[in-house]
Order: C-alpha cells, then structure tokens, then sequence
C-alpha cells in the first residue's frame, strides 16, 4: 500500500524542488493542528489542497498552484492503509 505523506511529497517536489519538505510538513501540521505531517489522512487532503493552492501561488504562481492543489486532491482515489 501506498503512503499518503510520501505521495504528497513526491508531488510536493515537483512543484516546491528542495524546499517541498518543510513546506509540505507545515502545510500538513496546520490542518493536523500541530500533529505531525506523516499522519495525514485522506479526509483532510480538501483542507490542505486548498492551504497549498492559496500559499504556493506566491512562490510558484497562480496556475501551477492550481495544478498542483488538482494533483494533491486527486490523491482521494488512491487506497491508502488507515
């Protein structure tokens, strides 16, 4: 099975190069509210999709945010282990 975190970050670097994993674990502990970024779950990839759409367009710009936020929720229809 697949890993939510990893798979976030995977993206994450596409988008965000060698700043994807601190970026991706504050994203991540602000919709947790404090939790550590790996315990991310499906039913909150909506709230940081949209956390990361509204943050990255400042670094990456207003169309690669959106592809990037699509890329983050399409992770909805993988089957990860709860």
């Amino acid at each position: 099975m697949a890993n939510l975190y990893e798979d976030i970050l995977e993206i994450a670097r596409d988008y965000m190069g060698i700043a994807a994993k601190e970026y991706i674990e504050r994203r991540c502990r602000i919709v947790l509210g404090g939790s550590s970024a790996e315990e991310i779950t499906i039913d909150k990839l909506e709230r940081l999709s949209a956390g990361i759409e509204m943050t990255a367009k400042a670094y990456i710009g207003r169309e690669r945010a959106e592809a990037f936020r699509k890329q983050i929720e399409a992770l909805r229809h993988n089957e990860y282990q709860s």
